[in-house]
């Protein structure tokens, strides 16, 4: 946010000076009233979704959502698959011979034949072991995959909310800086005030304007955003409280959940892999009729059929290396997981930290400015106090106010990125 303290033309003379420092030593024997700045007076005024709401209509809208059904009649239906005696599709053979093309002496032969193919033994029970565990990590997977989703929900809301503060606060500096121009604009044509005052007071007007049509712009920019991944219009409400207990990293945790089954998975699919080591049997039934010449009688003969396919390297080889490759990934993943959890929760707890003492430093520093903001403003009003230095309190008043509103925001983010490092949804 650019100064206004860059309009003040240089500092006003010593007596001034001294008028400013004695009247804010009288007013320090009183108690100043806390500042509330627009932008947290409107932000409490505010009421909209909370972040679970918010959570819950971005994760309706979300891909892994809307393909939850899907994903379940899919495993449902590999569940049937492997259930059945059966491991594939059935196939039929037509087969016909004759001697018509060569001597035609009314030889004709018929052939159909249904080929089943089964398991081979010990594979259907490594496939429902397989499924088994995929099923068992699917809503793992999703609890993982909302907590994703969250940690977008809370860091678009967080600056949702600093855009508004931050617009609301220029839109109260462009109100004063109007207030401010016309009440110079009536003292220059007194002749208590010189032309050059009444300018400055009209450049700072213009740039207050600049600056919140520059803020208007950055909160639509976010809200678009917002609407884009809530579906909701309505800026949320940042309600989250901090986490009870002591702040440890669950063995629950969505993510250390989701990485664990993810090698159970693998495992079950390597064990799939050193078991099924060729491909399925097949059983054929068949029927024969044949004739020998013409006015011969027809006989038919009944065909049963076994086919053993052999295992190789070339076959299994290439299967299993893949699986034991997965299996070492998913190991690595889920010790990935819990280092990179550890640190984002030591992460989250150092920003907290500092987040408490910056706001409590910042809302002091709103308090002084108020306080010096309130002096400046009734000696300029009595005449002993020039423009220069009112500017100079009303943009210190101005950042400390927007300082302040970062502050609460910041944190704000900083709770919530501890339960996100936890695993706690809003």
């Amino acid at each position: 946010m650019p100064s206004f303290s860059r309009f003040c033309l240089p500092r006003p003379g010593a007596a001034a000076l001294l008028l400013v420092a004695a009247m804010a030593a009288g007013a320090s024997a009183q108690t100043p009233p806390q500042p509330r700045p627009a932008a947290a007076a409107s932000a409490a005024a505010h009421s909209g979704p909370s972040l679970r709401q918010a959570l819950d209509a971005a994760w309706a809208l979300s891909p892994a959502a809307r393909s939850t059904d899907s994903r379940r009649a899919e495993m449902d239906a590999r569940e049937r698959a492997a259930s059945s005696w059966i491991n594939g599709s059935p196939s039929a053979l037509l087969a016909q011979r004759s001697d018509r093309f060569n001597n035609n002496g009314g030889f004709r032969e018929y052939e159909a034949e249904l080929e089943l193919p089964i398991w081979t033994p010990g594979v259907r029970g490594a496939a429902q072991r397989e499924l088994a565990a995929q099923r068992l990590g699917f809503e793992p997977q999703q609890a993982a995959a909302r907590l994703k989703l969250a940690a977008g929900v809370r860091d678009a809301a967080a600056g949702l909310a600093l855009a508004r503060a931050e617009r609301d606060l220029a839109a109260r500096k462009h109100s004063e800086a109007l207030a401010l121009a016309q009440d110079v604009a009536r003292r220059v044509k007194a002749g208590d005030s010189a032309r050059v005052d009444g300018l400055q007071a009209q450049s700072l007007v213009q740039q207050a304007a600049s600056t919140r049509d520059q803020a208007e712009v950055a909160l639509g920019r976010l809200q678009n955003q917002w609407l884009a991944l809530t579906g909701l219009a309505a800026a949320p409400v940042l309600d989250e409280a901090l986490p009870p207990g002591q702040p440890v990293v669950s063995p629950d945790h969505p993510a250390v959940l989701a990485a664990q089954t993810r090698v159970q998975a693998a495992q079950a699919r390597l064990e799939l892999s050193e078991t099924d080591r060729r491909d399925p049997m097949a059983i054929g039934v068949g029927v024969t009729r044949e004739r020998a010449t013409f006015g011969a009688a027809a006989e038919t003969s009944l065909r049963l059929a076994l086919k053993i396919p052999f295992g190789t390297d070339n076959r299994n080889a290439p299967r299993i290396a893949a699986a034991r490759a997965e299996l070492d990934a998913a190991q690595a993943e889920l010790d990935s997981t819990r280092r990179q959890l550890q640190g984002e929760l030591a992460s989250a707890l150092a920003e907290l930290d500092a987040a408490r003492r910056t706001q409590a430093s910042m809302s002091e520093r709103a308090r002084l400015g108020q306080e010096v903001q309130a002096l400046v403003a009734k000696a300029y009003r009595l005449g002993e106090s020039d423009l220069p230095t009112r500017l100079r309190a009303d943009s210190e008043k101005f950042e400390a106010d927007l300082s302040l509103d970062r502050a609460r925001v910041g944190l704000q983010r900083a709770l919530s990125q501890l339960n996100q490092a936890l695993g706690l949804l809003p």
